[in-house]
């Protein structure tokens, strides 16, 4: 019978070798898990054309770039393959001529005996044979005529025709078989008896053999539907014509000429390898798969290795062989990727679906490694598989031509460079992708929204197998990745250690507090001092459920300049700080080299943040009121500020008001809302203060507007409030602001009698305009935000009103205390503008002259003398641990330096689900509490939600508008760093 041999051309492959890219191989699973496996998937099903990239794309820019020298230099270079190969690595380090490398590389296939000792294999041909080989032939011009005329007479020897040394067909079975009736075929030294010609855009020829025709294994010998072809090779046909279309419309193409399938390569547990190139440089893509591979892997051979054919288009052989790690390792990230979209769009349930994702815990279970470290030489399963991941993440973040872009670069480029690229060609920043990504696998989650604008990317997937499937894969780790460091404190404890990170890697380290109060964790980084090495902190706490922390993010902070950083635990919460290194380095193998990992130290401390506590008789005094408000009554403000009044009573000033029942707000129109209000104090009686026409709001015989409630001071303005002096024992000074913070708002201020204060239920004062003032026009200068007496000078605070960002630059006047000066008689001022050279204050005539001090702050905020120290407290920036109330202190009114900043307190009410609840205003109460070894501070929560209508959640949920106040002990205002 006649023979059909593949055996010609100067490519020449050998049994047992490993290629360029594999499939990985699966166990066989259980019944049992196989079902609970598909009903994950059914779950799972999704559009990856729709729901699994951003909602607002970015346009994709190509960025032109040269060839890297690097790349230019690797391509020069010779090859090496490690130690499994010695006959290469002698090639490499110049031991051995061209003539003697092409010689010694045909001689290990066809005549491993004839080796010299040293080149001959103990077993198993080495992984690297047939690449070896390849290469070797590669070099053929630059050979002997000699070797030239042996590489033909080794071409016969080696692949020539064959007699098959199997017996003959058995033509009953044969003609069971339309497409096994031709003859036979010889391959590398296996035999075929099948062929199934596919006319797509290439011709594609699949080889195989049918169980029972000869003693060798082949497919299955089943042929439901009586087409004359085994269902094997039914289902492998079907999926391999889906994924060929599919491709195609992706934008993928073919390397030239016909692709060659074979069936029936066992040797070494062979889990599917598709090699570039066949029996010459110029032909198609080989692919060579086990006799047969099972029925979970028919369809997933078919997606993963046609997609390996389709990148074979993008790379030049030497391309390939210069840097075989790094460009195996995005082949296998994103023939996983493709996989997994292919399942997603034809059948997420057929058999295999699951395949893809198996080398997930070999990638998170060691996150700090190197992001494109490869296993290499092969191992059965290897951790690049397991970067599906990236692809999948970058995808979602900018749309389905990602990875085909980062292929379109490769050629130029490492993998890993030509992602960088990418990145940037969509308009993103790729180290805070990475801090998303680092995230988005520790949660395996949905994106959390704040968290995402906090990092400047997605913190989840969209993907519906990340909370399923690829948490289940992590249940080593209780569905999250591995961690460097976990660690129970009780207060007091401490802790420290390191851990190497790798380019591109993560380290997560978890740290757990007592299971009943609240406690503060503090971290102090190591300084990192290796060069060009990138390390993004964030530490992020989160509810537990069964021990193991939830996917929803309470709180987060960053370390501040001197690498120290803190956050509150409340009982039962986990923190987790997640140290992401964003700079990379483009070699696999070099990434992953211990040269190149670089130390993250860490001490940890846990202490008691009962240091600062609720104060619960406050909150209640102010609930309670609001719970049984009447119409005329406060139930409801932000922004409080009090002074004590010279009897001992107490006047508390808020800006926005509600009055009356809170129950009636939804309502809109039975209750009042005010721009400010006063409230006095007399012990434990509270008494209203407002601008008259009180109770009013159902009154059908009064008019509309005149039904509600008038604001005591400026009524018909919007005045907020700042800080206040008693003076003189009868009045009170009562700085406000006119606006909402921007550049037309404007500083005012009101004299308020203390009788009156005292004595009525109605005030009606217009407050006065303070001069207009401006250091950096056209923002003007709002005066009044705190005040501060020390050493014979009233200390008077100020915010530029620019309009444009919610954190504000600070100003500083002083004016003399004592004798006949009006407080806001504004030519005795005088303005902070800067330090000599000696530190001490410049203090300048003219407004405009005045400079800003540091930090920036909201426009609510507290100055306070206490331990000998000026203390600026104020919720810390969106930027950073958003509501965080902390401390920064300075030996003068003026020298305020955030390296120095204490931690005094986190609310509660800072993580945004559900209530969406944000935290302002924080200001100090000084002289308030009994106990004069602690300080009050009051802080407002209010709500960015809102109903269809856009009526607030304010409106129906009183609790936001409530004040609520924390006590701290004096020695939490300390700093050893302030002289």
């Amino acid at each position: 019978m006649k023979s059909h041999c593949f055996g010609s051309g100067r490519k020449a492959l050998a049994i047992g070798l490993v290629a360029l890219s594999a499939a990985i191989w699966l166990p066989p699973t259980s019944p049992g898990a196989s079902a609970t496996a598909k009903s994950t998937a059914r779950s799972a099903i999704l559009s990856v054309e729709g729901t699994s990239v951003r909602d607002d794309p970015r346009p994709y820019h190509r960025v032109e770039r040269q060839e890297s020298e690097v790349q230019k230099k690797r391509v020069r270079e010779r090859p090496d393959f490690g130690r499994a190969d010695p006959i290469t690595q002698a090639w490499s380090k110049h031991k051995m001529s061209v003539d003697d490398y092409i010689d010694l590389s045909l001689r290990r296939i066809a005549r491993p005996d004839s080796l010299p000792e040293k080149y001959r294999p103990s077993g198993d041909l080495p992984p690297s044979t047939g690449l070896a080989l390849g290469y070797a032939l590669s070099l053929r011009d630059q050979a002997s005529p000699a070797t030239d005329e042996a590489i033909a007479k080794a071409k016969l020897s080696v692949l020539a025709d064959a007699p098959s040394s199997t017996p003959p067909h058995n033509s009953l079975q044969a003609a069971s078989w339309p497409e096994c009736d031709a003859g036979d075929y010889n391959y590398l030294f296996h035999d075929f008896d099948c062929k199934r010609t596919l006319s797509l855009s290439r011709q594609v020829n699949i080889y195989y053999r049918v169980d029972g025709l000869k003693p060798l294994d082949g497919v299955p010998a089943v042929d439901t539907n009586g087409n004359g072809s085994p269902d094997a090779i039914d289902t492998f046909v079907n999926s391999l014509t889906a994924a060929w279309n599919a491709y195609e419309s992706w934008g993928y193409g073919w390397p030239e000429d016909e692709v060659s399938i074979f069936f029936g390569f066992d040797e070494n547990q062979n889990p599917g390898l598709t090699l570039p190139f066949g029996d010459s440089l110029e032909d198609g893509a080989i692919i060579v798969l086990p006799s047969d591979p099972g029925i979970q892997r028919y369809t997933y051979l078919a997606y993963h290795e046609l997609f390996h054919v389709s990148q074979y288009a993008f790379l030049p052989l030497l391309q390939v062989i210069a840097d075989l790690p790094s460009v195996n390792w995005w082949m296998e990230a994103t023939a996983e990727w493709a996989t997994h979209r292919m399942y997603t769009q034809v059948n997420p349930t057929a058999p295999g679906w699951d395949i893809y994702s198996v080398a997930l815990p070999l990638f998170l279970g060691d996150p700090e490694n190197a992001v494109n470290a490869s296993t290499w030489p092969w191992q059965e399963h290897k951790r690049q598989y397991g970067a599906f991941v990236l692809a999948q993440y970058l995808t979602e973040q900018t749309d389905t031509d990602f990875v085909r872009h980062t292929w379109e670069e490769i050629p130029l480029d490492d993998p890993i460079s030509a992602i960088e690229q990418v990145v940037q060609g969509y308009g993103r920043y790729m180290p805070d992708l990475f801090q998303g990504f680092s995230l988005a696998n520790y949660r395996l989650a949905v994106d959390s929204g704040d968290l995402s604008k906090f990092v400047g990317a997605a913190v989840g997937y969209r993907d519906a197998h990340a909370p399923g499937q690829w948490k289940s894969l992590l249940g080593s780790w209780n569905g999250r990745p591995k961690r460097a460091a976990e660690r129970t404190m009780a207060w007091g404890d401490s802790a420290d250690g390191s851990v190497q990170v790798y380019p591109g890697g993560t380290a997560y380290l978890e740290f757990t507090g007592p299971s009943s109060g609240q406690s503060r964790l503090t971290l102090q980084l190591a300084a990192q001092t290796l060069p060009r090495v990138d390390v993004r902190y964030l530490l992020v706490t989160w509810p537990t459920v069964g021990g193991v922390p939830s996917s929803i993010p309470s709180r987060w902070s960053r370390p501040d300049s001197t690498g120290r950083v803190s956050i509150a635990l409340a009982p039962g919460e986990t923190a987790t700080l997640i140290a992401t290194r964003t700079d990379v380095v483009g070699g696999s193998g070099s990434a992953a080299d211990q040269m190149n990992a670089a130390p993250v130290g860490w001490t940890a401390t846990m202490t008691d943040e009962g240091m600062a506590r609720p104060d619960t008789a406050l909150d209640a005094m102010w609930t309670n009121r609001a719970t049984s408000a009447h119409c005329a009554d406060w139930s409801g403000g932000d922004a409080v500020q009090s002074t004590l009044l010279p009897s001992g009573k107490r006047a508390w000033f808020f800006s926005d008001t509600f009055l009356g029942d809170p129950a009636k707000r939804g309502t809109r129109d039975q209750t009042s809302y005010l721009r400010n209000s006063i409230v006095l104090q007399d012990g434990s009686a509270l008494r209203t203060i407002t601008g008259g026409s009180t109770c009013k709001e159902t009154d059908p015989s009064t008019d509309f507007w005149s039904r509600y409630a008038k604001t005591p001071v400026g009524e018909g303005g919007q005045y907020w409030t700042g800080d206040a002096k008693v003076v003189s024992g009868s009045e009170v000074i009562k700085f406000y602001y006119q606006g909402i913070g921007d550049d037309d708002t404007r500083g005012a201020y009101a004299s308020l009698r203390i009788n009156d204060l005292e004595a009525d239920n109605i005030l009606e004062v217009t407050p006065s305009n303070l001069q207009d003032c401006s250091a950096r026009p056209p923002h003007p200068i709002i005066w009044g935000a705190s005040l501060v007496d020390d050493n014979g000078y009233t200390y008077i605070y100020g915010w530029e009103g620019d309009g444009a960002h919610a954190e504000k630059s600070l100003f500083l006047a002083r004016i003399p205390t004592g004798g006949s000066l009006d407080l806001v008689d504004q030519a005795y001022w005088r303005y902070y503008g800067g330090t000599a050279s000696d530190g001490s204050a410049r203090w300048v005539d003219s407004c405009s002259a005045a400079q800003p001090l540091q930090p920036k702050s909201e426009i609510d905020f507290s100055v306070i003398r206490l331990n000998g120290r000026f203390w600026l407290v104020y919720h810390t920036p969106a930027s950073q641990a958003p509501g965080k109330i902390v401390a920064v202190p300075s030996a003068t009114p003026w020298g305020f330096t955030t390296s120095n900043q204490v931690d005094l307190y986190t609310p509660p009410e800072t993580q945004t689900n559900p209530r969406y609840s944000t935290v302002y205003g924080a200001r100090v109460h000084q002289d308030i509490l009994p106990d004069s070894g602690k300080v009050a501070i009051s802080y407002t929560v209010s709500t960015s939600a809102a109903n269809a209508t856009c009526w607030t959640r304010g409106y129906y949920f009183p609790d936001n508008q409530y004040p609520r106040f924390v006590d701290v002990p004096v020695t939490a205002f300390f700093s050893p760093k302030v002289p």
